[in-house]
């Protein structure tokens, strides 16, 4: 009998946990952040929706939906709250309790190492640009396989390393809020992936029958609306940038020779490579990919304006032609594209049903009969309750419904798509967004003492998965 289709949702540490310092826990970047005068917003994630309390009936919720599978997110600094090494057992025993809640209904582990919640003892050293963090990441990691084992059968390491970096280095949106440094990006992508490559060593070494490991990307593929040779090569430098670096050392092994020179002809220095590190990722790549799915990746010639990154958080636009737009261009190799006929949501993002399928063929394309988790898929929203609580959050079924549409056509066509999990369980912290930005199929009422209300989303991915259940 083949392996049964996971259908699930998805939640970060940092986004829903809260108990920011309880049971021994360590602060995280994010913790330092949140509390430092450079968070305008004022908010933070020290309860959010508190599932450091409320894992029980979380997990019950999604088992009453007919989930059969939970990604989340295990904080580092819950685990190795100093960088003495000493193992706070309270950490483990939390995320102990968890997987016994899985595994009481029946419920399939898929968790994640880092989902962006850097401890803030590795973040005063430089961060993902302290050249010891892969070193401190494999010890972390061997920490949880030791301890964890085959109770948790998909283990991703990163999340979205490529979000990260940008956001971190280029957008200046999340610690250490650097804007424009292609320098220190090209830094944290290569340690991002030697981290990937150290863990994935220490994994091997436990010799796992019933357990793999992956990453989780969180971009697509590039495209471009011309099929003009100008056009082509600024998908190429587009996927330079934010697609080859991460995807091609994780699942191949190896970097693409001609990436590397056109960095150094940015001016990037490279000095940081080493090759004791390549060594180690052609010998530790992935068993499977988490594709995060939202949106399009589109890609026209530079044509002026000079390096520029721009992300909108602003939390008040319209969706209209006149929203504020996500912007990335790289002088000389290319800017970002938009096209006006497609919709957005409230923060300017696309709404493209179709780069579902896209983004996945063009996977299969590249890297062949690779396992693929759609570890994120979902939309963000300015959720209206009724007098009860309830949510119908129609435009989040209809978002869902269309981007599944192409999904299940792409593993029809020959895609191996293996699950697919929601983002978000419940309404969590959404990073610097704060609260107003909502994702979840449950309604978390922060005024009312962070009362969980089941959303129409959620009855509605109940009513699919049953009829789904057996692809």
């Amino acid at each position: 009998m083949s392996e049964k289709f996971l259908w699930g949702s998805a939640t970060a540490a940092y986004q829903c946990e809260g108990a920011w310092d309880e049971d021994g826990k360590g602060a995280s970047i994010w913790d330092e952040f949140c509390h430092s005068e450079a968070n305008t917003t004022k908010i933070t994630g020290d309860v959010s929706c508190d599932f450091y309390h409320h894992y029980q009936e979380d997990i019950k919720m999604m088992a009453d939906c007919g989930q059969n599978t939970y990604r989340f997110s295990i904080s580092w600094s819950r685990i190795l709250p100093k960088e003495d090494h000493v193992v706070n057992q309270k950490g483990l025993e939390f995320y102990d309790k968890v997987l016994d809640e899985c595994e009481k209904y029946g419920i399939v582990p898929n968790v994640t190492l880092i989902h962006y919640d850097l401890p803030d003892y590795i973040g005063a050293k430089g961060g993902w640009c302290y050249d010891g963090v892969s070193d401190e990441f494999a010890y972390y990691t061997k920490v949880c396989f030791e301890h964890f084992g085959e109770r948790i059968p998909l283990y991703t390491t990163i999340n979205e390393p490529n979000h990260n970096a940008y956001c971190n280095y280029c957008v200046g949106n999340y610690p250490p809020n650097e804007k424009n440094n292609l320098q220190d990006y090209a830094h944290c992508v290569y340690n991002m992936m030697v981290c990937n490559a150290k863990a994935i060593r220490e994994f091997r070494k436990f010799n796992f029958k019933n357990a793999k490991i992956g990453y989780v990307h969180g971009c697509a593929p590039a495209t471009a609306l011309s099929d003009e040779p100008a056009y082509k090569e600024a998908v190429k430098k587009l996927d330079f940038f934010c697609n080859d670096p991460f995807t091609e050392p994780a699942i191949w092994g190896r970097y693409n020779p001609e990436l590397v020179a056109e960095v150094k002809k940015l001016g990037i220095d490279l000095s940081f490579v080493k090759q004791e590190d390549l060594d180690i990722m052609k010998d530790n790549t992935i068993d499977f990919l988490g594709q995060n799915i939202y949106s399009r990746q589109l890609a026209k010639p530079y044509e002026s304006g000079g390096t520029r990154f721009t992300v909108n958080n602003a939390g008040n636009n319209d969706g209209t032609k006149n929203t504020a737009r996500e912007t990335r261009a790289i002088e000389g190799w290319f800017e970002t594209d938009r096209d006006p006929n497609t919709q957005l949501n409230k923060w300017g993002r696309e709404i493209y049903p179709a780069c579902a399928y896209s983004t996945l063929m063009l996977r299969k394309e590249k890297f062949g009969n690779i396992p693929i988790y759609i570890t994120e898929c979902g939309h963000g929203a300015y959720d209206i309750a009724d007098e009860n609580g309830y949510v119908e959050d129609d435009d989040r079924i209809e978002f869902l419904e269309n981007y599944l549409h192409y999904i299940l056509k792409a593993k029809e066509d020959g895609v191996n798509v293996k699950g697919f999990y929601v983002w978000s369980t419940m309404d969590l912290y959404s990073w610097i967004n704060g609260y107003k930005k909502r994702y979840g199929l449950v309604r978390v009422d922060y005024d009312n003492g962070l009362k969980r209300i089941p959303k129409k989303s959620y009855y509605w991915y109940k009513d699919f998965i049953s009829k789904h259940k057996d692809i």
